[in-house]
């Protein structure tokens, strides 16, 4: 992947991940904390929150986030470790990360999908 593309997805990827992440940790509040439930002055509900929360285009949809954000975002790493003339660190570290990377979705499409 060139350095600008991987710069390019990374852009891309930081506020929707952002928003994603923040969702599932506040709904995540709303499902265990009343105290949360009150501080967002009505806007979630015990049961928006479980809705929010279990929604498997919301889990999914951050899943692949970062997946995509964590694989750019180390390709652009890797890049400036091997300008330094480590060339087999920065393999190690793209095909350390990218196996890392596929062992996780494939936990969460288990998860989601497997039953």
């Amino acid at each position: 992947m060139k350095a600008k593309t991987a710069i390019a997805i990374v852009e891309w990827t930081s506020l929707p991940l952002l928003l994603l992440a923040g969702l599932l940790v506040i709904s995540g509040y709303g499902l265990t904390s009343e105290a949360a439930r009150n501080a967002s002055l009505g806007l979630l509900t015990f049961s928006r929150s479980q809705a929010i929360h279990l929604s498997r285009l919301v889990k999914l949809g951050f899943v692949s986030l970062l997946l995509l954000h964590t694989y750019a975002g180390t390709e652009v790493l890797a890049k400036k470790v091997e300008k330094t003339g480590h060339q087999r660190l920065a393999a190690l570290m793209e095909y350390s990360v990218l196996a890392f990377l596929i062992y996780v979705g494939w936990i969460a499409l288990n998860g989601e999908f497997g039953g």
